[in-house]
């Protein structure tokens, strides 16, 4: 005769279960599936680039305008989604490295101490590589308005 082996399984809110080692070890198969899932996707949506922090705002005499000064900070692998600016932009990038995709352009690998211009209302999105980026970001637009716009895919 056969002998039958069990384990006895506490479940947080006192419930005790008799079950057999086959049944224990395919529900912790289960419940470390489960919480290693929201790992797993996360590790294919890369981060969101921080929002640009404003330093300076100056008006530009003779116009509705007024330039930007901020920084933007982009942790590794992050990425500011496909969007078009209002207005012309001049970014230098302080540390890490930029991939810069314009729409219709090759894409464009900057590393630090190098720079990039953005013409205004032209679609494109930026990412920093693996160890992330920071940019020192000038701009000018119009005070009050919306300047970044998102721009859905086609």
């Amino acid at each position: 005769m056969k002998t039958r082996r069990t384990i006895l399984l506490r479940i947080p809110l006192r419930i005790s279960l008799c079950i057999s080692p086959r049944i224990a070890l395919l529900f912790g198969l289960l419940i470390g599936s489960l919480v290693c899932l929201p790992a797993a996707f996360a590790a294919d949506t890369p981060p969101a680039a921080k929002e640009t922090r404003v330093i300076e705002r100056v008006a530009i005499p003779g116009t509705n305008r007024q330039m930007g000064m901020g920084i933007a900070e982009f942790p590794p692998n992050a990425g500011k989604p496909r969007h078009k600016a209002v207005g012309p932009e001049v970014c230098y990038v302080l540390e890490g490295e930029i991939f810069l995709e314009v729409e219709g352009k090759p894409a464009q690998h900057i590393r630090a101490g190098g720079s990039f211009q953005i013409p205004a209302n032209v679609v494109h999105v930026t990412r920093a590589g693996p160890a992330g980026a920071k940019v020192l970001a000038t701009w000018a637009g119009v005070p009050g308005k919306t300047f970044n716009i998102p721009v859905p895919q086609h």
